[in-house]
């Protein structure tokens, strides 16, 4: 059935059409514009006031509202994506970490038997597994049975587990072998980020120029960056093309820290991730988060040692505050949120835009940011308040 989306204000790759129409068949967008003709029988839904935009891609979650997506059990996760559709999050990627190799096997084949389309819910696009080939120096909050030195034994029995659903690892270059993991992991189509990591600027520089791509969450869980020593974030400015995950919670980073990283990248080499955890989107709390006890307060989520432990932050609240903090205008505080994750992850000409041809994949923000409605492939799988009317 077509549907039409009118009378909202529409980003698009190129401009803010003020008052636009968003065609949709078969869940993906054909045409899009100030004027276009609506086909007869087309169902129309009047969109005043509101501010349509690509829907949010999370390359970087481990759960939220209580779900956790580090599981065995895929109902979980899909009980997590019916959620985070509220929160206008249309894909994501299941990030996972574990107490051991054999718990994580657990974990990605759970994952792979999740992956794809979930009915009334975001879209599973595959798993993030963070380690475990990481810095036992740098592993923040990570499980400490968890990494692991270099292994392509290991390596290959967690590619198998993951049934062709792994899209992106995480691993410290600096390790011995990991340069055989990264190589073997592009081979495998799997998107090589440089994380958890006690690297010098040259050891991380290295895995850019072999192939790495994308740097998990800036800052945290990392060599700092000095003047003398600029680490993996200095090594991750200087690779052409390389994209750095940003948390922007106020609480991993500094909003000025945010807003440097930013001007300096430039929006298109930046992507707003949750880091989200179990408790993420709720208000307080004991929760359990990676096998540990958690607490959540003030919006930190803080192990008994005060680590952070992950975020509690939805990345609706991240867009909202890189436009508050006065880093960015909607449009590029959405394509950190949007077009940025679809490119990491090779899906730039599908996801990430409202353009003909692309996957309609929409959110629709009010006045103060907030979502008010979204569709997946076409779908409205949320709105509130329910029975909203324009």
């Amino acid at each position: 059935m077509l549907t039409a989306l009118t009378d909202a204000r529409v980003l698009t790759p190129d401009e803010v059409i003020e008052r636009g129409t968003v065609l949709i068949d078969g869940g993906r967008i054909v045409e899009m514009g100030p004027s276009v003709s609506l086909p007869p029988g087309a169902q129309v839904t009047r969109l005043p006031n509101l501010t349509l935009a690509p829907g949010f891609i999370d390359l970087h979650v481990h759960g939220g509202g209580g779900f956790g997506v580090a599981t065995t059990d895929p109902e979980e996760i899909r009980s997590y994506a019916r959620w985070v559709v509220t929160k206008g999050v249309t894909s994501f990627l299941a990030t996972m970490c574990a107490a051991d190799q054999e718990e994580a096997l657990g974990f990605l084949r759970a994952g792979a038997r999740a992956a794809g389309s979930i009915p009334d819910g975001a879209s599973l696009l595959g798993v993030n597994l963070e380690g475990p080939f990481v810095s036992p120096f740098r592993r923040g909050a990570l499980p400490e049975s968890w990494p692991l030195p270099p292994d392509m034994r290991a390596f290959d029995g967690l590619v198998e587990a993951a049934g062709g659903h792994l899209r992106v690892m995480t691993l410290a270059p600096e390790l011995p072998r990991a340069d055989s993991v990264l190589r073997a992991a592009l081979s495998r189509g799997v998107v090589a980020a440089v994380g958890h990591t006690d690297a010098r600027y040259e050891e991380a520089a290295r895995a850019f120029a072999a192939g790495a791509s994308l740097l998990t969450h800036a800052f945290n869980a990392m060599r700092p960056f000095h003047h003398r020593d600029p680490g993996p974030v200095g090594a991750a400015a200087d690779a052409p093309g390389a994209v750095v995950e940003l948390i922007a919670d106020g609480v991993h980073l500094h909003p000025a820290t945010v807003g440097l990283l930013v001007r300096a990248l430039g929006p298109e080499r930046v992507a707003l991730v949750t880091d989200g955890v179990t408790p993420a989107g709720m208000a307080s709390g004991n929760f359990r988060v990676g096998g540990q006890e958690a607490l959540l307060q003030d919006g930190r989520v803080l192990l008994a040692d005060g680590t952070i432990a992950g975020s509690a932050a939805t990345l609706d609240q991240a867009v909202r505050s890189i436009v508050r903090w006065g880093i960015a205008d909607l449009p590029d505080a959405v394509r950190m949120a949007s077009s940025v994750p679809a490119a990491v992850l090779g899906l730039g000409e599908r996801k990430g835009r409202i353009a003909p041809g692309y996957d309609a994949d929409l959110v629709a923000l009010d006045g103060e940011l907030e979502v008010v409605m979204t569709w997946v492939g076409g779908q409205m799988r949320h709105i509130w308040p329910k029975g909203w009317q324009g």
